[in-house]
């Protein structure tokens, strides 16, 4: 694949805004789209952390695929993708293939995969629907790497501060807002604005 030159906040988001996306989500696994700012601002933190380019990077619930597009979009040697719902493991090769990129997708659960990357990223779901899901995915990133980017609901920014603190360092954070658009019966608005919030951790 081409090395992207000239790397830039802009180019990389435009990239991930025209990645495709489902038509529909599960509310149960807690879906919602990752948008692109989010994506962008996650990636490049590990980009110029020299965390993505050359090296072998997981997706941890993947969904469509944007972070790990991204990340092979960065140059990253070997991408993964995990995701339990099949449905979004498809649309993620699909997003692959259109790409021209060289990407391993697996439909199955977090907790099922093993093996050891360079780099964990990953857009958990929050553990709202079932309480402390969202600590599956961090065990499992701290299982298979030293260096993990993740992003979490504000709302439970002690609790997951003071989890991940236990077992690694806290290298940086940063409040974002996730942007998600009406996509369950419920929602009333056009879009909503999630208070959320980005980790950079390394593992000791």
């Amino acid at each position: 694949m081409e090395i992207r030159n000239n790397i830039n906040k802009k180019k990389l988001e435009i990239f991930l805004q025209n990645i495709n996306k489902p038509d529909t989500y599960n509310m149960d696994l807690e879906q919602y789209p990752t948008d692109a700012n989010s994506a962008s601002i996650l990636l490049l933190y590990a980009y110029f952390d020299g965390n993505i380019y050359g090296r072998n990077v997981i997706d941890l619930g993947t969904g469509n695929g944007i972070l790990a597009l991204g990340s092979k979009y960065l140059g990253a040697e070997t991408v993964t993708g995990i995701d339990i719902d099949n449905n979004m493991v498809n649309i993620a090769k699909n997003n692959a293939g259109l790409n021209n990129m060289d990407i391993d997708f697996y439909n199955m659960d977090v907790s099922k995969f093993s093996g050891h990357y360079d780099t964990v990223v990953m857009n958990p779901p929050f553990g709202s629907v079932i309480k402390h899901d969202d600590i599956v995915f961090i065990d499992k990133a701290l299982e298979m790497s030293n260096n993990i980017y993740s992003i979490h609901n504000i709302k439970s920014y002690d609790f997951i501060v003071n989890y991940y603190s236990k077992k690694a360092k806290i290298k940086r954070e940063q409040e974002i807002s996730i942007t998600v658009p009406r996509i369950y019966k419920h929602h009333k608005k056009d879009f909503y604005e999630i208070e959320s919030f980005l980790l950079y951790v390394e593992k000791n």
